[in-house]
C-alpha cells in the first residue's frame, strides 16, 4: 500500500473521511443548525430517547420491591392497572406509590424479567412483556404472572401508564 500521498494510499481514505465529516456539515447547514451547538440540548429539539433504560429500571425496582422507585416513573395523567386482580383501577400518580408499597407488601418477587420489549424511540408508545414469578407473603404457592407494561412520552420522557395483568 502506498503512504506517499499518491491516489491509492492510505490518503484516499482520509480523503473520504474529510469529504463525510464536510458534507455532514453541509447538511447541518442547510437544515439550520450552526454545526457548533448540533450537540446544544437549548438549540436543538430534545433526541427521541429509548425506552429500554426505563424498561431496565422497572426490572430492578420490581426484583427489589421499590414502590417509590416504581412510582416515580408514573405518568401525571396516572396509571391504569387491569386484569385478573383485585387491584385493577386507575391511579394517580400519588396514589401509585400506595399501589406498588401494598403490592410488595403482599408479594415477594422472585424473578421478574422483560421477554419482549418493543421500543421505538420514534413512537408515542412502547411495550414490555414481562414475566412475574411472586409468591404471597402468607403463601409457598409460587404464582407466575405474565405483565403488559404500557410506557407514553411525557415531555420527552417515557413514563408508565398502564399495567395489564394476564395469566
Amino acid at each position: 500500500m502506498r503512504t506517499d500521498g499518491r491516489a491509492g494510499g492510505r490518503s484516499t481514505g482520509r480523503a473520504a473521511r474529510l469529504a463525510a465529516v464536510g458534507g455532514i456539515l453541509l447538511a447541518l447547514a442547510a437544515a439550520g443548525q450552526d454545526p457548533a451547538r448540533a450537540g446544544d440540548p437549548e438549540r436543538s429539539p430534545p433526541a427521541r430517547q429509548s425506552a429500554g433504560p426505563v424498561f431496565a429500571r422497572m426490572a430492578a425496582a420490581f426484583e427489589d420491591g421499590d414502590a417509590a422507585a416504581l412510582a416515580a416513573l408514573v405518568h401525571r395523567d396516572g396509571l391504569r392497572v387491569t386484569g385478573h386482580n383485585e387491584r385493577a383501577g386507575e391511579y394517580s400518580p400519588a396514589q401509585a406509590v400506595y399501589f406498588f408499597r401494598n403490592l410488595f407488601q403482599a408479594h415477594r418477587t422472585l424473578l421478574f424479567t422483560f421477554r419482549m420489549t418493543q421500543d421505538d424511540a420514534s413512537g408515542r408508545f412502547a411495550r414490555g412483556m414481562a414475566d412475574w414469578k411472586r409468591r404471597r407473603v402468607d403463601s409457598e404457592r409460587i404464582i407466575e404472572q405474565q405483565m403488559l407494561l404500557v410506557l407514553t412520552r411525557e415531555d420527552g420522557q417515557w413514563r408508565l401508564a398502564e399495567i395489564n395483568l394476564m395469566r
